[in-house]
């Protein structure tokens, strides 16, 4: 009996209709008929009464039901509890500050993985700060950040170096220009990357730095956004370098502007140390 039936006849039982249930299940009517048949013929009773008020489950039928779902359930806790012995091994696992899968050798990192049974996979990101809290406590192996680390335990290792630039659209009073310096942007609309992103924070204390507060009247969550906004001329965008230019759009240098780091760190007393080495090795080598 084909366990991935008892779903199909749960919902028939659930809908009372095998048109309604076959859509839920996007089957043919026909062939979810078929599927409750080869269930009453290997069961040996009818499961259904089929009248003009649709179906109505029989006393088996009901029977079924109730067991089936008992089974499904079994089934579900049982692969649940080998997938949660199948991960007992995999315990290096790796984390991502927001923005860092954009600039990192994504192919080196998937390849090292993928190699590597003990390393668990996931490409979610996540705040910087929450990343740097992760390692620190243990709670992950090796993470990607923003910006060197500063607690003491942490070991980092520079991976990437992206030039923070201005872009700006065609027609704006500085599009002729190749370098321009933060004073420059003084009295414009500045759109930057959210509250969520690093560089959030270094664009504001830069401009104060410079004596004015930054109108930032667009923060976004993508740095393809950034783009969009200001072919738009809904302002001008501070990002890493990792956006495309076109005719329309295009980057400025800023002069004597840092460079936004990607950090690979993790913690130097880590049991997984040789691991974390051999990972920064791979990237460094790119």
């Amino acid at each position: 009996m084909n366990t991935k039936n008892f779903k199909c006849f749960q919902v028939v039982y659930e809908e009372r209709n095998i048109t309604a249930a076959a859509n839920k299940l996007f089957l043919s009517p026909q062939g979810l008929s078929k599927i409750i048949k080869s269930l009453e013929d290997e069961c040996g009773t009818a499961l259904f009464v089929r009248g003009k008020d649709g179906l109505q489950p029989t006393e088996s039928g009901k029977l079924f039901y109730d067991k089936s779902k008992e089974v499904i359930r079994d089934l579900n806790e049982m692969f649940t509890s080998i997938e949660a012995l199948g991960q007992k091994d995999k315990r290096f696992k790796l984390g991502f500050a927001l923005g860092t899968i954009r600039s990192v050798d994504i192919s080196s990192i998937h390849e090292f993985m993928e190699e590597r049974p003990e390393i668990v996979g996931s490409w979610q990101e996540r705040s910087n700060e929450t990343v740097y809290r992760a390692v620190t406590n243990g709670d992950i192996s090796f993470g990607f950040v923003v910006g060197k680390p500063k607690d003491k335990c942490l070991k980092g290792v520079c991976i990437k170096s992206n030039e923070v630039v201005l872009y700006v659209y065609k027609g704006h009073r500085l599009w002729d220009k190749e370098e321009v310096s933060l004073s420059d942007i003084k009295n414009e609309k500045i759109i930057s990357m959210n509250k969520n992103f690093h560089i959030y924070e270094d664009i504001v204390n830069a401009c104060r730095l410079h004596e004015f507060q930054p109108d930032i009247v667009a923060m976004v969550g993508e740095g393809e956004s950034i783009k969009q906004l200001v072919k738009n001329k809904v302002g001008i965008g501070i990002s890493p370098d990792f956006l495309s230019e076109d005719k329309n759009v295009k980057a400025l240098k800023i002069r004597d502007a840092y460079t936004w780091d990607i950090y690979g760190i993790f913690r130097e007393d880590s049991p997984d140390i040789q691991l974390a080495e051999e990972l920064v090795a791979r990237l460094k080598n790119k």
